[in-house]
């Protein structure tokens, strides 16, 4: 049946539609909610019984490890009981040895004293009975050896372990360095297995009346054993839950706790139980082989002792680890059924919570159908009178549209014949109409643009801050007239000058926006051939005085806002009036061409070069931080036009002479600083010209002085003026030289000393670093193979690298080359580097010390605490030693806070398994505080200062280091 639409009947209609749509609607949306809640409920419970699950292995893996921690604790204190237990059966024997000493000595002859002593060490036994004391002299003969005293008498100088160790040699050494006493380990066939040996630690102690080392033994295997029966026996008493214990295997499949079952434990797990529980514990043991887990299996509910008796089967989840110090499996597990009384009461607690809702739910649903029902109504008779008054609007909008035609249709004739673009649009800016002149401008036709906005114009010479002013003005006034860049069809920019009008009808409505424009490309490019004969050089094509003034004036007003300094540079060409007066001004011109291209190249994009008149130029240097930064531009323009002029194939040498003012040091506005800057310039003629002056004196001085040593340092190899000085790195328990530092000196022909931190920054900025690092590096390597070759013991070489030196890219192939060259090993060479080579982030730095550790060569972070790099640098670069720097070490034994902040440096490196070495140790107090606090080497004046390198070889022939007083 067709339906005839109406004005009457379609708002009904309307309403009849809408109803249908939000009941249906409404209908669905419930049915699709209950659906959702019986799927999110059925989640719930899901996730219900994860969270259980999940809380069940939390429990596991927290006793597992408590477990762990007690058995890790465990373990650890066998060789420290071990070692104690040592120490006092070693004592008891050196006092029976020294009661009867000082009993018979001098009543009787020594050789019945020393007997005395050893029948009452012989009989002695401890340790189970397999502990015994052992007597031998300082030569290694064996004094006495109850298990085995055939030996008695005999040299064990030679006896090794299966490792080649010397035993006799290690005790011997072990009451040497350890002042009287230590410890020595070794390996020897242990009594369960006289074929095989085992590893065994002894103390030893030295009895001085008859220089005898006196000691005992034991294998630390059954120590090991006895801390495992510890940690069963604990682990045996745990419980957890209710149904929660440990059980533990060894790898080799042995049972050795199983609290259900301790008539299996001691027995091989294949050998033990049913067929399904052999199969599950090689399950548990191969899974802790590979490193433990988490296993689930079904077990019986078994009471202990009573394999037969077999209760209710119930799934066991158990958490698996293996503990390898003792190569054992450990098992935390408990039954899931321990957990179901929770999970039933939260699913119960749900169901009844979701049924108690369903009547709120269901008579929620039915009001909100209702008022749906009702706002439809409203909402249907709300959009039928906006019907009809949006077909009035049209109507009436259709009959100004035909009265506009008729006015459009007068104003034709001019709109297309005009030599102006114009471009008309409606109030929404969307073009209606444009004439030929605008097509002709722009190159677009008229049907590209129409239905477009005038924005496809645009040229992104202004921004959006231009056009919100301009359409502002528009609003506020009706029109707006200025000169606007816009792109044409081709893409080529071009000025025009535009006026935008507003077009409204009587209630004040805007109608349309009229734009017409003229392109005034050919006016503009006459204004800058204006503006380029009135602001720039017509020879060079540099700016001219006018426009250096103006652009100084500019720098100046930013640097005051900035707090930065300017510089400004008067450059005058030596000589240049014989030149152009000789060859004449054609060839004078090309030469002053070159100079403003070679100046042009040497200068940044924010400075300005200009030629003054004649031969002289300015350059302005803005934005400078501090007057050195000046420095190096000024080199460069220096030695680019003192090269030599290629003119007409004639070479010409003419040296610049320059002045140097700087804002606000010598003058606050641009004519004081260019005059000041001139006077410079002239007083670099009077000194010898092909030089550059500061205005400043002060300053000027310090210039002449850096570039005195500047100069100074280029011939410093060639003259043989650089030396090398060593000062020792101590091990601070044993006062032996393990080590030296490479320290430069510089003593010029016939000059003073100059200290190191006057020429290695300058060094550094100039990248002569690289040459004097090169020949450090070489000649530190071969002064060590030198000292190896003269039979001293062999030490580390630290040798200090510049940032610009780990820039090289064959920095890693010299170092290989040169070590290689004087036959050294890599691992004896140390590289340092401070932490301003952390902060840099030249890659190529961070592939250099990569390459570094690639080789062996230890790294060591310099002056460690002292600079700005973060504790992670210590994680992202792999060095080997931290010094700890000498303004932490100088008020050492003074300041607590000093104290406090090496501990943690050293904690650090100890965590992080890094040598640390206090720089600046000058007395024995600070000495003795950095050994207390577990600083392992140090370096300062209590030492030794840095020496030449024949003191150095005859410091480390020394035993241990003589100490300064």
């Amino acid at each position: 049946m067709r339906i005839r639409v109406t004005d009457r009947n379609l708002p009904r209609l309307h309403l009849a539609g809408t109803l249908i749509v939000v009941v249906v609607m409404a209908l669905a949306l419930g049915v699709s909610f209950l659906l959702i809640g019986m799927t999110e409920h059925q989640r719930f419970f899901k996730r219900l019984e994860d969270s259980f699950a999940t809380k069940k292995q939390e429990r596991l893996a927290t006793e597992m490890s408590a477990a762990i921690g007690y058995i890790d604790f465990a373990q650890s204190l066998t060789e420290s009981t071990l070692k104690a237990a040592l120490k006092e059966r070693v004592s008891m024997a050196m006092q029976t040895a020294q009661a009867i000493y000082d009993r018979e000595h001098g009543r009787r002859p020594e050789a019945e004293v020393k007997r005395l002593i050893i029948e009452a060490l012989r009989p002695q036994r401890f340790f189970d009975g397999g502990g015994y004391f052992f007597v031998d002299d300082m030569e290694g003969r064996c004094v006495l050896l109850p298990i085995a005293p055939e030996r008695e008498g005999s040299s064990l100088w030679d006896n090794q372990d299966d490792t080649g160790h010397y035993i006799m040699r290690g005790l011997i050494n072990a009451v040497k360095e350890g002042d009287g006493s230590g410890y020595s380990s070794y390996r020897w066939y242990s009594p369960g297995s006289p074929k095989a040996m085992s590893d065994k630690l002894a103390y030893v102690a030295h009895f001085a009346p008859y220089d005898w080392i006196i000691g005992t033994g034991d294998y630390l295997q059954r120590w090991h054993d006895m801390r495992l029966r510890e940690g069963l026996e604990r682990l045996r008493a745990w419980k957890f839950g209710d149904t929660g214990h440990f059980a533990v295997f060894g790898l080799d499949g042995k049972i050795l706790l199983q609290t259900q079952w301790p008539e299996h434990e001691g027995k091989h797990y294949t050998s033990v139980g049913t067929d399904e529980m052999k199969r599950i514990r090689g399950e548990l043991i191969a899974l802790g082989a590979k490193g433990g887990g988490v296993a689930e299996y079904p077990w019986s509910r078994v009471d202990p002792g009573k394999e037969s008796s077999l209760g209710e089967i119930g799934n066991r989840t158990s958490l698996v680890t293996v503990y390898r110090p003792w190569n054992i499996v450990v098992v935390a597990s408990l039954f899931e059924q321990e957990m179901e009384p929770a999970i039933a009461a939260e699913r119960q607690a749900i169901i009844e919570s979701v049924s108690s809702r369903l009547p709120f739910v269901a008579l929620a649903a039915g009001l909100a159908l209702l008022l749906a029902i009702i706002a439809s109504y409203f909402f249907s008779r709300w959009i039928s009178r906006q019907l009809r008054a949006y077909t009035q609007r049209i109507d009436a909008h259709a009959q100004t549209l035909e009265r506009q035609a008729e006015a459009l249709h007068l104003s034709a004739r001019v709109f297309e014949t005009s030599r102006e673009g114009i471009i008309i649009t409606d109030p929404d800016t969307r073009i209606l109409a444009v004439n030929p002149s605008f097509c002709e401008i722009t190159g677009f036709a008229a049907d590209e643009v129409i239905g477009q906005r005038p924005t496809l114009l645009a040229s992104s010479r202004h921004d959006k801050a231009f056009y919100r002013a301009m359409w502002k003005t528009i609003r506020a006034t009706g029109t707006w007239s200025g000169e606007i860049w816009n792109r044409k069809r081709d893409g080529t920019v071009f000025p025009e000058q535009l006026t935008i009008s507003t077009v409204r009808n009587g209630k004040g409505e805007v109608l349309h926006y009229i734009g017409t424009f003229l392109d005034v490309s050919e006016r503009k490019e006459a204004e800058d051939r204006i503006r380029q004969l009135v602001e720039f050089d017509l020879l060079t094509r540099l700016p001219n005085r006018a426009l250096l003034n103006d652009r100084l004036t500019q720098a100046i007003a930013i640097a005051e806002r900035e707090k930065k300094r300017v510089a400004v540079l008067v450059i005058d060409m030596d000589r240049f009036k014989t030149v152009n007066d000789s060859l004449g001004h054609a060839t004078g011109d090309e030469i002053l061409q070159e100079v403003a291209a070679r100046l042009r190249r040497l200068v940044r994009q924010s400075d300005t070069v200009s030629r003054m008149g004649g031969d002289e130029f300015a350059v302005v240097l803005p934005a400078l931080d501090q007057p050195a930064n000046a420095l190096p531009v000024i080199r460069k323009i220096c030695e680019a036009l003192g090269e030599p002029y290629l003119v007409r194939n004639q070479d010409f040498h003419i040296t610049p002479s320059i002045g140097v003012s700087l804002f606000p040091d010598n003058g606050t506005d641009a004519e004081t600083l260019i005059k000041n800057a001139d006077a410079a310039m002239y007083h670099a003629k009077d000194v010898g010209r092909n030089n550059f002056q500061f205005f400043t004196a002060d300053f000027n001085q310090w210039a002449t002085n850096r570039l005195h040593i500047e100069n100074g340092l280029r011939h410093a190899l060639a003259r043989k003026e650089l030396v090398l000085h060593y000062q020792p790195q101590v091990d601070l328990a044993s006062m032996r030289i393990v080590g030296c530092e490479v320290l430069l000196r510089w003593q010029p022909q016939g000059e003073a000393l100059i200290p190191p931190d006057r020429f290695i920054p300058i060094a550094e900025d100039t990248g002569l670093i690289v040459p004097i690092g090169a020949w450090v590096l070489d000649e530190a390597c071969r002064q060590l193979a030198e000292w190896d070759a003269q039979g001293t013991a062999p030490i580390r070489l630290a040798v200090n690298v510049a940032v610009p030196q780990l820039r090289q890219p064959d920095f890693v192939d010299y170092v290989r080359d040169t070590l290689a060259r004087h036959g050294l090993s890599n691992a004896r060479l140390e590289i340092e580097v401070t932490e301003s080579v952390l902060l840099d982030q030249d890659e190529r730095i961070r592939h250099t010390l990569e390459g570094l550790v690639e080789l062996g060569i230890m790294l060591s972070l310099d002056d460690f605490g002292t600079g700005y790099a973060s504790l992670s640098y210590l994680r992202n670069f792999r060095f080997d030693v931290l010094k700890i720097d000498r303004s932490f070490v100088s008020e050492l034994h003074r300041n607590p806070d000093d104290i406090t902040l090496i501990r943690a440096i050293i904690s650090i490196a100890r965590d992080m398994s890094l040598l640390t070495i206090a720089e600046g140790i000058e007395s024995a107090e600070q000495c003795a505080i950095l050994n207390e606090l577990g600083c392992r080497v140090g370096q300062g004046f209590h030492f030794s200062r840095p020496v030449p390198a024949g003191v150095m070889g005859e410091l480390i022939t020394q035993d241990v280091i003589a100490l300064t007083t």
